[in-house]
């Protein structure tokens, strides 16, 4: 026997619910069950016992808790385990808090297993457990674990159509594929693939000789398929068609919006054209409208960046301002920042372009900017409404700073976001707005930074070391010697890139006293910068470095999305 298939069956003879000769006799026929279906299934079809009564069992034996988990799987966290893997261990995530995943057996959480779980999802493990009923129950609902979006078969062979492919293989470019039925299935297949890849964006990009088509997945893009450039013109036009865009119009830029629905996942579709040397490029960003507001335990901040930034949410009246490039998670970091401080007794509202989340006890406003409803509009009707909590999706121009600001003078808590390459760098950036300085002064109260870089695949994560140049370059030649660092090596899992999914690396600013008298003056970077690192300033580099050194990621991802020079 395993030994805890030993210790839980000596369990079982101590309490009464098997017999110390009937384990004898069958103990051949348990191990062989065991073994192809489990413990609990084991102890089920050999001594006849209840679920109730082997959990109630495993639960004392190993010092874990019981628990029904099928009524709180709707919130699991999702993509942590694969079908397989779920399957095969039968164990399932059931909720995350900071890097602490609760996860439910339904046999005794070895300790290997335990071990083997953290490395694949990179958080401590708290074992619980559960019957196997309830775990079956579970994992039906559990969307995330079977995901019916994966499930989803291709009706389109795109490496069959990919002329790199063909032409390295000295095969036929194909050809008649311009058909309107067969463009319709390949947009269906490229956006299909898409989704099942968790890309953000898909780019159809016409060449001289060909129609590449990439996506962006985790932060970087990829080449999916290399298509003839007869092709072009058709796949533009459906997906033009689907979005009620003009057709005919080449040679200007236009925008335009679907929605998608695949299996139990929705997706709001927004698309750009821009005229190019050798046709139209069209570029597609994927927002799933079903995507779980994360909690602020659950993105990546360090202790002290945490404390911070709850700190400043905390506050009753000032300008929080959440900064960092287009799609570097600033909207997830404020819509968590809000679930967390939402109550029956505030007022909070949020004025958006779009509304990306729906959030309950929250007021949401959509701007519609060719009907007057802009954001420096709706906030001086918000300002009316009686807020405590106010969110401006962007603050993008002078007006909206100004009566940002008002409000935050007048008792508010406002909360926006800016495009700017730092914390630091938000301050003389709301100033070049137009926003005179001693209103910035007297309304910033801190700016959080961020970026979102690439984790190590935990499914083929090794350890490594770095060339000594390397570490000198980015600043690590001091540390201890036969200090470890990780990196994957690439699997099937991470389509052989090493990486799998993103965390954001953050850099909080805390506006003092002695900052305000600067920016009342005449506001620098260089001085703002000199007095934040006298007061222990740690930019999202020095975060990042701290998240490469544990494992998360690498140094080479680390230099490319912030490196310090």
């Amino acid at each position: 026997m395993t030994p805890e298939l030993q210790q839980l069956v000596e369990t079982l003879i101590a309490d009464g619910s098997v017999e110390g000769q009937q384990v004898r006799v069958k103990q051949s026929s348990l191990e062989d069950i065991a073994r192809q279906k489990g413990i609990a299934r084991g102890l089920i079809e050999v001594f006849g016992l209840s679920e109730d009564v082997i959990a109630g069992a495993i639960a004392r034996c190993f010092g874990v808790a019981p628990m029904k988990i099928a009524a709180e799987i709707e919130t699991a966290p999702r993509s942590v385990l694969t079908e397989q893997e779920i399957l095969e261990f039968r164990a399932l995530p059931v909720f995350q808090v900071g890097l602490e995943l609760t996860v439910a057996f339904v046999d005794p959480p070895s300790r290997s297993l335990r071990l083997h779980l953290q490395k694949l999802s990179g958080c401590r493990v708290i074992p619980v457990v559960t019957t196997i009923s309830d775990f079956e129950a579970a994992v039906r609902k559990y969307g995330g674990a079977l995901d019916k979006l994966q499930r989803l078969q291709s009706t389109v062979d795109l490496a069959k159509l990919d002329i790199r492919a063909r032409g390295a293989k000295g095969e036929p470019v194909v050809a008649g594929i311009e058909s309107e039925a067969t463009m319709t299935k390949l947009v269906d297949e490229l956006l299909l693939r898409a989704a099942k890849s968790a890309a953000s964006d898909i780019h159809i990009e016409p060449g001289e000789d060909e129609l590449m088509i990439r996506f962006r997945i985790d932060g970087v893009l990829q080449r999916i398929v290399s298509l003839p450039l007869s092709s072009h013109t058709g796949i533009i036009a459906v997906i033009k068609a689907r979005a009620g865009m003009d057709m005919f119009e080449r040679t200007v830029p236009l925008d335009g919006r679907i929605t998608l629905t695949f299996a139990d996942r929705v997706f709001d579709v927004r698309i750009s054209t821009l005229p190019l040397l050798y046709g139209e490029k069209m570029v597609l960003r994927l927002l799933s409208k079903t995507a779980m507001i994360m909690g602020l335990d659950n993105l990546g901040f360090s202790e002290g960046n945490l404390k911070k930034f709850r700190s400043l949410l905390s506050l009753p009246n000032g300008i929080v301002l959440v900064t960092g490039p287009t799609g570097s998670g600033k909207s997830t970091t404020l819509y968590a920042g809000l679930n967390e401080i939402k109550s029956i007794g505030r007022n909070i509202t949020t004025v958006e372009n779009p509304v990306e989340y729906k959030l309950p006890l929250i007021n949401q406003v959509q701007v519609v900017p060719e009907r007057g409803l802009t954001f420096a509009a709706t906030l001086r009707a918000l300002l009316r409404q009686d807020p405590n909590v106010i969110l401006v999706g962007e603050i993008r121009d002078a007006e909206t700073g100004i009566i940002a600001t008002e409000a935050a003078l007048t008792g508010h808590l406002v909360l926006s976001t800016l495009h700017t390459n730092d914390a630091i760098g938000a301050i003389p950036r709301l100033v070049n707005l137009g926003i005179e300085s001693f209103w910035v002064s007297s309304s910033v109260i801190g700016v959080l930074a961020q970026r979102l870089v690439r984790r190590i695949c935990e499914r083929c994560k090794e350890q490594y070391e770095p060339d000594l140049q390397t570490l000198i370059s980015s600043g690590l030649a001091n540390l201890p010697k036969g200090t470890t660092f990780f990196k994957g090596k690439g699997c099937n899992f991470c389509n052989g890139v090493g990486y799998k999914g993103r965390i954001a690396i953050h850099e909080v600013l805390i506006v003092t006293e002695e900052m305000r008298d600067i920016i009342y003056g005449e506001v620098t970077t260089t001085k703002l910068r000199a007095l934040a690192l006298a007061n222990k300033f740690r930019d999202m580099y020095f975060d990042g470095m701290q998240k490469a050194l544990a494992g998360i990621t690498t140094i080479e991802e680390i230099r490319r999305v912030a490196y310090r020079g």
